[in-house]
């Protein structure tokens, strides 16, 4: 699951990174999530380019509010099957939030690279008009130091796979064997992370973890 992220990179580190010109001012963010409009990477139609654009987070259908897909059913999810296909993306992070619960008590921990470089989530984008953009973040089993806080992560594309993975030409194993090379490390943060209306770098900050005598509503 990922469900709320931060990236407060430079648009010039990212253009390093992937090899391209993201040529505008990316405000630094600490709380994105769903339904924010998000910078995404893809390959252009004729596939010999990569290209930028911003998108809503999540895909609304009748039934549901999509903001993730698996890795494991994507090729064969009616919903997600011809987007794997062609519409592949990137979605530049620094980092990610999950919760672990225990109980009463549900423990924010932020998630990011072991060297504090950009990760990049692998995605799906949608054109549902002209004016309309949308991208799901695609998830897969979270890796040793992350699944004592939860079962499931973002698949995260190294920066050198980047190409295979935007030209439609890499594997859902190769995707995941490509992710599992990412170190990543956490820390507990503070549950003001739970209201999107905070963001600020303090966010990220290593905070003690929640105890029962401090149980609020948020």
């Amino acid at each position: 699951m990922c469900g709320r992220y931060s990236l407060f990179s430079s648009s010039k580190s990212i253009s390093k990174e992937l090899g391209m010109s993201i040529d505008i001012d990316l405000a630094p963010s600490y709380n994105i999530g769903p339904s924010d409009s998000v910078l995404t990477v893809y390959f252009n139609q004729e596939k010999q380019a990569k290209a930028f654009t911003f998108a809503e987070w999540g895909l609304r259908t009748p039934q549901n509010f999509h903001i993730n897909s698996r890795i494991e059913t994507v090729d064969t999810a009616p919903r997600f099957r011809d987007a794997w296909k062609e519409s592949r993306s990137l979605i530049p992070a620094n980092g990610f939030y999950e919760w672990y619960q225990d109980g009463l008590i549900k423990q924010p921990y932020y998630i990011y690279h072991k060297e504090h470089t950009p990760i990049y989530f692998a995605g799906l984008n949608y054109s549902l008009s002209q004016e309309e953009r949308n991208v799901v973040i695609m998830t897969t089993e979270a890796d040793k130091n992350i699944r004592a806080i939860h079962s499931r992560m973002p698949l995260i594309i190294p920066p050198e796979d980047n190409e295979a993975w935007l030209s439609g030409d890499m594997s859902k194993e190769d995707a995941i064997r490509a992710s599992q090379k990412i170190e990543l490390e956490a820390h507990t943060v503070s549950s003001r992370v739970n209201k999107m209306i905070h963001n600020d770098d303090s966010l990220i900050e290593q905070k003690d973890p929640i105890k029962d005598d401090q149980l609020r509503l948020f």
